[in-house]
């Protein structure tokens, strides 16, 4: 987006009534280029330097940005008044002036210069007494520009002025260029050569004057068409708003003139709106870039793979067309065989087919006997009359299959809206031209390392009974286990540990409940396959973990043995 100097006139007199006199309560910097300027009621003032889409409006702060203070413009802003909103003539440059007093009461004037040149853009804060640079969005060091530095204490210098015609300065003679440039590129000619036009600008003047359909110009032409100039930047046909129109390659712009060699997009009520909703587009457009640069190079690759295919069963082709060729060279060698020596790369032979015509050279695998090489001449023809029509159908294909991705590319290069986008690239990923994103796996949630996750079973007079997974859990299960909890564990024999759960009772487990768990301690053991396996248990106050011991190790004492069969119990879930 670039806003033209007649837009940012128009755009002067539309903020006048909103910001002058106001009171800048608070300066925030979103991002890296956009400046906010709180003012109350009225809203906030946007000066952006981005190099791509610098811009001057009345907006809303953007939800859920992260604001930045600057320290120049607390120091020099917050707090202070706007007094003034200038353009400067001809130029992409907005001043304003605001004034803030100290606690004394002593007021400081300082001038914010608003250069909304797209890649050059910036915004300056100026002593307006002494002219220094008090801050700037954007800083420019005297290695990156010998022409002007843009750095705290330095004295401003304005931008470079262009080798340009002001239109109140322009005469007959300063259009003269004009005969003799095609119809085509006079809009650019005029930017180039007259001050304070941009092309929609320029294009509207001809447009006025009559000249479109015109091949040429004449000199009798010119004063009339100085006169349309003048007229034009005394007293601009400025519309009441704003204008969204579209521009070359199809690009969105901002007008704040009434119209008429193009087609209006959209009208709104003020140039702020305008402003806004074009650098909308634009965010989107660039989003919508980067989207659709992915898909156009997967869909080169593509391409590129359907012109190596393509050019590979073409030179087949050529090949296969050589079948009768082969096919002599092999007759002429089984004719000559006993004349061939061996370990030859080339021979010369007389063609006994046609003895009018120049001998034949055929060459030949030194690898090879006689006979061998005329039987794979004589193979390769037979190969290339079979292959012949094959390759025909697959270089039908290739082409077909080129012919479909271009199409594809062709159709993703006309896009401009998202929906358009989806669409094509929900086919794309329908014909496997391009792959679908991969669904992120549901990440399950890790266990902590503390976590227990025993099996649970009950016993049929309902105690609870839990046994670790591995020596880990082992581990975790004996150390989170009261102590009056009994602790069973095979003796002897690896296997897991169990915990027959007292949960508070009052009276010790009865031998059958003993014995039910202490199968359950057999069945989660390495004895399971045992008739009859021991079974130590005793309560977990005597379970003590030797130090340097591996996971799962423990030593037990005060235990008592049961002898019991392995079997599993009811679960709990269960």
């Amino acid at each position: 987006m670039n806003l033209s100097p007649l837009t940012l006139r128009k755009l002067c007199d539309e903020l006048r009534p909103q910001i002058d006199h106001r009171l800048i309560r608070d300066v925030y910097l979103v991002g890296q280029y956009d400046l906010y300027f709180y003012l109350g009621d009225a809203g906030y003032l946007l000066l952006s330097a981005h190099p791509g889409r610098s811009c001057l409006m009345m907006t809303q702060l953007p939800d859920d940005t992260q604001r930045v203070r600057i320290p120049w413009a607390d120091r020099y802003l917050r707090g202070g008044g706007i007094i003034g909103i200038d353009h400067v003539p001809h130029e992409r440059i907005v001043h304003l002036v605001v004034r803030k007093r100290d606690r004394i009461g002593t007021a400081t004037d300082s001038r914010i210069i608003c250069e909304l040149i797209n890649r050059y853009a910036n915004v300056v804060l100026v002593d307006m007494r002494t002219e220094r640079i008090l801050g700037s969005l954007r800083s420019i060091r005297a290695r990156q520009n010998r022409v002007r530095e843009i750095s705290p204490g330095k004295i401003y210098q304005p931008p470079p002025a262009l080798d340009r015609t002001p239109p109140e300065s322009a005469d007959v003679q300063s259009l003269s260029f004009l005969i003799d440039i095609p119809e085509d590129a006079r809009a650019d000619a005029l930017v180039q050569h007259i001050a304070g036009l941009d092309l929609l600008s320029a294009r509207e003047l001809f447009h006025i004057a009559g000249f479109g359909e015109k091949r040429s110009l004449f000199a009798s032409d010119l004063a009339n068409f100085l006169e349309i100039i003048r007229a034009f930047f005394a007293k601009p046909p400025f519309y009441d708003g704003g204008l969204r129109v579209r521009e070359g390659d199809n690009r969105n712009a901002v007008c704040a003139l009434e119209i008429r060699h193009t087609q209006v997009e959209q009208r709104y009520d003020t140039l702020s709106e305008a402003i806004s909703d074009v650098v909308a587009c634009e965010v989107q457009s660039e989003a919508l870039k980067g989207r659709k640069k992915n898909i156009e190079k997967d869909l080169k690759n593509r391409l590129s793979v359907c012109e190596r295919k393509i050019g590979r069963i073409r030179a087949d082709i050529d090949d296969a067309d050589n079948a009768d060729l082969y096919e002599k060279m092999g007759n002429v060698l089984m004719c000559h065989i006993a004349q061939i020596p061996p370990n030859v790369d080339t021979i010369t032979l007389p063609d006994v087919f046609d003895p009018s015509r120049e001998d034949m050279d055929i060459s030949l695998n030194p690898r090879r006997t006689a006979s061998e090489n005329a039987s794979a001449y004589l193979k390769r023809a037979q190969k290339a009359r079979k292959g012949a029509p094959i390759l025909a159908k697959r270089l039908e294909d290739a082409q077909r299959e080129r012919d479909k991705i271009q199409r594809y590319a062709d159709r993703l290069n006309a896009i401009r809206s998202e929906d358009a986008f989806d669409e094509i690239r929900r086919e794309l990923e329908d014909a496997r031209l391009i792959k679908a994103p991969k669904k992120r796996p549901q990440v399950r949630s890790k266990r902590q390392s503390g976590d227990i996750h025993p099996r649970r079973y009950r016993t049929r007079d309902g105690w609870r009974v839990l046994v670790g997974r591995n020596n880990a859990e082992n581990d975790r299960l004996t150390k989170s286990s009261g102590r009056d909890d009994l602790f069973l564990h095979v003796h002897g024999c690896p296997g897991s540990h169990v915990i027959l759960k007292r949960d508070g009772k009052a009276d010790r487990p009865s031998r059958k409940t003993l014995e039910e768990a202490a199968s359950l301690a057999a069945y989660w053991s390495k004895a399971r396959g045992a008739q009859s396996v021991p079974v130590n248990y005793t309560e977990v106050r005597y379970v003590r973990k030797p130090r340097g011991a591996p996971p799962g190790l423990v030593a037990i004492r005060n235990e008592k043995t049961v002898m019991v069969s392995p079997r599993e119990l009811k679960r709990e879930d269960e």
